[in-house]
């Protein structure tokens, strides 16, 4: 999930900006891992389009709303992938545009197992529209507001790794450094480092009786001057391409998610998630999530199915 949310604007000297949510934007990340780790692009042999669109915390006008789209593929070697992501963001009035590109290399470390290290560069778009907001009713304006930040282009960097086979991964990743300093126009206003965020999550696939699957999943999330978050999550893959999921997050919300994929490999995805244990639920009805996907066979050969 990559966010740009200014801190401390009625100081004089803000100290950072957050880039990146704390867990990964898209809810549905267990089946599309190649959101938050640039190694997972062309991990299968498949290529395959996806397009999703979250709305944060309905009934709040101007809360977050993502839309993102991505494609990635194998390279015929299959040692090798290619992908690009972009994402839109909308809060409030603040505006953000990032294109990005992925490319992985796969090692075989022996029978089994597999390393995979993946890189992502791109730029991201910024425009916070300070101005555009009307902060008092009395028309007393805020001198933090009266004047845009106008670094419109910064370069993106992001890598990651991950050890895998057929049934099992540990993945480790950074997926985005953003260059982003306001010194050029904001007088007394300074980020010199994007919001470092780290993301490590582990998952084993089950395979039980009836052709059920269950897949139990971890993930850690670190961030710079950030308490350490995590997900625990579980997906259970039924016959006829049916998949649920659900997570718990120590933030104090679940997600309950599902998948349908028809037989000309169409994905349509929902999911929904409800903050339980926050104040922020008696105002707001939960926050939700569609994806739409599509997989081919690019180079027309026996392909694995995807479990992540």
């Amino acid at each position: 999930m990559l966010t740009f949310t200014l801190l401390n604007l009625t100081e004089k000297k803000a100290q950072s900006q957050e880039l990146q949510e704390l867990f990964p934007w898209t809810m549905q990340y267990l089946s599309n891992m190649h959101t938050i780790n640039p190694a997972f692009v062309g991990i299968w042999d498949k290529a395959g389009f996806m397009l999703a669109t979250r709305k944060d915390y309905v009934t709040i006008n101007g809360a977050k709303l993502y839309q993102q789209f991505t494609y990635n593929t194998p390279i015929r070697d299959h040692e090798s992938g290619i992908g690009f992501n972009v994402i839109k963001r909308n809060v409030g009035y603040e505006r953000q545009l990032s294109l990005t590109f992925d490319y992985s290399y796969q090692v075989r470390l022996d029978m089994y197992y597999y390393l995979r290290f993946g890189l992502r560069i791109g730029f991201v778009n910024y425009s916070p529209n300070l101005t555009d907001y009307h902060l008092y009713p009395d028309g007393v304006p805020d001198p933090e507001f009266m004047k845009d930040i106008s670094q419109q282009f910064m370069t993106a960097v992001g890598f990651g790794a991950v050890v895998y086979d057929d049934n099992y991964y540990v993945s480790l990743s950074v997926p985005q450094f953003v260059n982003n300093t306001f010194q050029i126009n904001r007088e007394g206003y300074s980020s010199l480092a994007g919001f470092k965020t780290a993301y490590l999550s582990t998952g084993y696939l089950f395979r039980l009786p009836m052709s059920i699957m269950l897949r139990p999943n971890l993930l850690i999330v670190g961030s710079i001057g950030k308490p350490v978050r995590f997900d625990v999550a579980s997906v259970v893959y039924l016959p006829n391409n049916l998949q649920f999921g659900v997570n718990f997050r120590s933030t104090g919300s679940s997600c309950f998610s599902a998948q349908y994929t028809f037989s000309n490999n169409l994905r349509i995805g929902f999911a929904a998630d409800y903050a339980f244990f926050q104040d922020i639920r008696s105002f707001q009805l939960g926050t939700y999530e569609i994806m739409v996907g599509y997989d081919f066979n690019i180079y027309r050969k026996s392909a694995r199915p995807s479990y992540f």
